[in-house]
């Protein structure tokens, strides 16, 4: 079993080879970081097609401008800046709404063949509350709160990932169940802000 430390280090020396021109260590950086970069892209979108748009264009300046990283342990921080802006290049391009949670939430809503139990009812509803609470989020904690629970990474990873404190992450993860909560419980305190 490979230790955070081996991880990162065989990640650095990943990164090494591919800006000498390693096509296949690029290659396996790409495939490791692929399921986080795709969560990422899809918190900016809201659309699995466009999220696909996306990344191409996330592999193609990796593949540009790999040689210019010069920290390979900072390489995560790196492909989630780049990552984050071509999403946001593609919404502003495609000028699409932002995120609809719906899609990722789909399996964890009630099912609607089974309207007739009251409890049922009352599951989907709650579902809904939760869906559009999430969707009402700030990006930077629906970012945090869908790495954690959707995308199930540490927290850890997600401050890698997101290139801030393993505070920041725990604050931020705490604020969005909060706010999540009292949208659903319709407490008026710490209310989701519009933006």
């Amino acid at each position: 079993m490979k230790d955070k430390t081996g991880i990162e280090q065989n990640e650095s020396a990943l990164v090494c080879a591919a800006r000498d021109g390693d096509r296949e260590a690029l290659l396996k950086l790409l495939e490791q970081n692929w399921p986080w970069m795709r969560g990422l892209a899809y918190n900016v979108l809201g659309n699995a097609d466009d999220v696909d748009e996306a990344i191409q264009t996330v592999c193609v300046q990796v593949i540009d401008k790999i040689g210019t990283l010069r920290q390979p342990e900072r390489f995560k921080a790196w492909l989630a800046t780049v990552t984050r802006h071509a999403a946001l290049g593609y919404r502003k391009q495609r000028q699409r709404k932002p995120v609809q949670l719906s899609d990722i939430m789909t399996d964890q809503q009630v099912d609607d063949k089974t309207p007739s139990s009251l409890e049922a009812l009352q599951q989907k509803e709650q579902s809904r509350s939760i869906i559009e609470a999430l969707e009402q989020l700030p990006d930077k904690y629906r970012e945090v709160f869908i790495l954690k629970h959707i995308e199930q990474h540490s927290y850890t990873d997600i401050a890698e990932i997101l290139d801030v404190p393993i505070t920041t992450v725990q604050i931020r993860l705490v604020r969005a169940r909060r706010m999540i909560y009292n949208h659903v419980t319709g407490n008026p305190s710490e209310k989701i802000p519009r933006t």
